[in-house]
This record gives C-alpha cells, structure tokens and sequence, in this order.
C-alpha cells in the first residue's frame, strides 16, 4: 500500500508545472520571446492609454470616431491572424514576426507624429494589423521549441503572466516619462519595437529555425482555411472564446460608462479601484491558481473560470450603484475568472494544433478579439436602449452559452481522442 502511495506521489510531482527542470528546458530562443514580450507589451501599454486623450483633447475626436477606430483595429487584426499565421507556418516564424516588428515601430512612431485624424485612423488599422504578426508566430515559437507537453503549458501561463505585468506597469511608467506629451511615448514604443525586431533577428541568426519534413506538408492558404475550419472542437472553442471576449470586454468598456453615467461621486476614482482590482488579481493570483488547479483537466479548468465570471454578472446586477465594495467584490470574481480561463485557451490550441499548422492555430484563435471589439459597441447600445441591468443579464446568459459550448467541446475532443 505504501508503495503504491509513493509510485503515486512520484508520478503527481513529475507531472506538476512547478519544477525547476521545466525551467531548465527553455530553449534561448523561447527566453527571446518571453523577454521580447513583456519589454513590448510594457512599451505598449506606456502610450496606448493615452491615445484616447490625445484624439480627445488635441483634435476633439468623438467618443464614436475613437471607439469605431479601435474597434476597426480589432477587426483588422482577427482578419489578419490567420493569414499571418499560415504564413509562418509556411515559410518560417522568423520572417512574420520580424516583418510584423517593422510594421509596429512604423505605425507607434507614426501616431506620434501623427497630424491629422485620418492619419490616426491609418496607423491605428496598421496597429491592428501588427499584432497578430507578432503574437501568433511567437506563441507557435514556444511550442515549437518545447516537447514536452507541460514544458509548453509552462511557459505559455508565464508569456501571459509578463503581458499582464507589462499591462500593470506600462501606465505607471508613461504617467511618470510624458503625461502631456503622450507622442512622445508613441515614438518610444515604436523604438522598442524596432529594438525587439533586432533582438529577434539576432536570436534566429544564433538559433535557426530547422525546417522540418511536417512543415513542407503546408499547401495554399485555401487549403489551410479548409482544415482549421474542418476541426470542430477548435471551432466551438474561437466561438466561445469571442464570447467571452464579449463579456469581459464590458468591463473596459461599458462598466467604466455605468458608474460615470450613475453621477456618483469620485467616479474616475472608482473606476481606477476597478482596474487596480483587476491588475492586482492577476498578478497576485494567477500561479497559486495555476498550481491549485494544475491536475484539473483543461476543459474543467476553463468552465470553472467562467463560471467566476456568471458570477460576477450576478454581482454586478444585484449591487447598488453607490455600494463601491459591492463593484469590487464582482470585479474581483470576473479577474478570478480570467485569470483562470485565458491563459488556457492558448494551451488548448497547443494540444489541439498539428505540428505543421501551429501558426495557422494560433493565428486563428486571434478571431476571438471580434468579441472585445463588438463589446463596446453592443453594450452601449444595450445601456441606452434599456439599462445596465439588461447589460448584465446579457452577459450572464452568454457566460451560460459559453460554458455549455466548452461542455459539448470537451465530449467531441474526448470522441476524437479515443
């Protein structure tokens, strides 16, 4: 008995996430693209904030004009990832992602010499366009570099662990560097960028990429389009994901608009409460999460998340406007939930992804942005129409759809996997 109970210790210790050798394994290349990551993404958040307040207050945008820009730019983007994707599948990693830097630093140093609102418009399309470029081919790069499964798993939470840090402390920093020269910080990013190019270009050159015999099996891009689509588990997972995009994007989006419309006091005051919350939960909690639920199967994992978030609808509904500890508490189930279902989509898409399609996966999965850029646009209409209350009973319903395309997900993958 007792040596069946260690055979079983042993066995749960090395299949654990948290183990030093996991660590050991990461390849040069896999560090590049972590530490690329996180400068990027800290460089990004320095200035992004700002670009609202510059459009507002120095060529008097409309809240319409500035949310119809990056909403296009999400647009641009989940368009574009698939594309991106297979062509880093087709003709290396290494091309798309540099490409992808050039076009960031042209498009950050050109919003900060920006002069019109139609350039804005260009460049911010540009910025959307960018990222998928950059993001797709680089989560593909991880797994490319990483046999084992967990090795993967690793360091795919630890690559959205750095791009929330980068999101905590980027405004922090563009506060301190140019508050009210915010073109200056555009141009900063636009460097950082062409710097993360150079850095990537010198890692490929070091560590090339081994084109292997599975990669060769890339056709034309209709094919491609053709298998991604033809994989119905990865499907119902893009659907569920927009879904959730959906819903979490009301918390950047229409939550902020409830508590300024509601004409409460110190409303910017509580809305920063909101996001420190938010910030603050992912920082703090997601790896103790990570560990407490490592040995949860994937699905499980993802459904317990978001049912966190119906949670936090059923917060959201029920607390009054003028009780702040009431929005905290249901801003900090919703983090809960993120922190626990995000990082598990690109996991997922690792196992589910062929090896010769990985970028052409990852690129897919950018479709899930439509969701965050129809959030703005169908929950302000949801709160002029009727109210917030409907606003929350929309989401909490979707929370439910979403769970229950997981459930039917999960049964489909478990089919195939037999």
């Amino acid at each position: 008995m007792s040596t069946e109970s260690s055979i079983s210790d042993n066995n749960a210790q090395s299949d654990s996430l948290f183990q030093w050798q996991r660590i050991s394994r990461f390849t040069p290349t896999v560090w590049t693209i972590l530490f690329g990551t996180l400068v990027a993404r800290t460089s990004y958040f320095m200035a992004w904030p700002f670009l609202i307040v510059l459009l507002y207050q120095d060529y008097q945008a409309s809240a319409v004009m500035v949310g119809g820009m990056l909403a296009a730019s999400a647009v641009v983007g989940s368009i574009a990832g698939l594309y991106s994707g297979y062509l880093s599948d087709k003709f290396g990693r290494k091309w798309v992602i540099l490409f992808g830097c050039l076009v960031a630093a042209g498009s950050y140093s050109g919003i900060g010499h920006a002069t019109s609102l139609w350039q804005f418009f260009v460049l911010i399309m540009l910025c959307g366009l960018m990222r998928p470029m950059i993001e797709a081919p680089g989560k593909a790069v991880i797994s490319d570099n990483l046999a084992d499964v967990k090795d993967r798993e690793l360091a795919h939470n630890i690559r959205y662990f750095l791009l929330n840090l980068g999101g905590a402390i980027g405004p922090l920093i563009g506060m301190l560097l140019a508050l009210d020269h915010p073109q200056v910080l555009f141009m900063a990013t636009g460097v950082t960028y062409l710097l993360f190019g150079l850095l990537y270009w010198n890692c490929f050159r070091i560590y090339p990429e081994q084109r292997s015999v599975q990669q060769q099996q890339v056709t034309n891009f209709r094919q491609t389009v053709k298998t991604v689509m033809k994989d119905k588990v990865f499907v119902k997972l893009i659907f569920a994901n927009i879904l959730m995009m959906f819903v979490y994007g009301q918390y950047e989006s229409s939550i902020p608009q409830v508590i300024v419309r509601s004409g409460i006091e110190d409303a910017e005051i509580f809305v920063s409460a909101l996001i420190m919350v938010n910030t603050c939960t992912i920082i703090l909690f997601q790896f103790p999460l990570l560990r407490l639920l490592q040995h949860v199967p994937l699905y499980t994992r993802t459904r317990i998340g978001m049912s966190f978030m119906a949670c936090a609808q059923v917060g959201f509904f029920m607390v009054p406007i003028d009780w702040p500890i009431g929005w905290l508490l249901a801003c900090f189930l919703l983090s809960l939930g993120e922190v626990i279902a995000f990082p598990t989509l690109n996991v997922q898409i690792d196992q589910l992804a062929p090896d010769h399609l990985r970028g052409s996966y990852f690129g897919a999965a950018a479709f899930y942005s439509l969701g965050f850029a129809l959030a703005p646009f169908i929950g302000g209409l949801v709160i002029q129409m009727a109210s917030a209350s409907h606003l929350f009973m929309l989401c909490l319903a979707t929370c439910l759809v979403m769970i229950a395309l997981y459930a039917i997900a999960e049964k489909e993958n478990q089919k195939n996997t037999k």
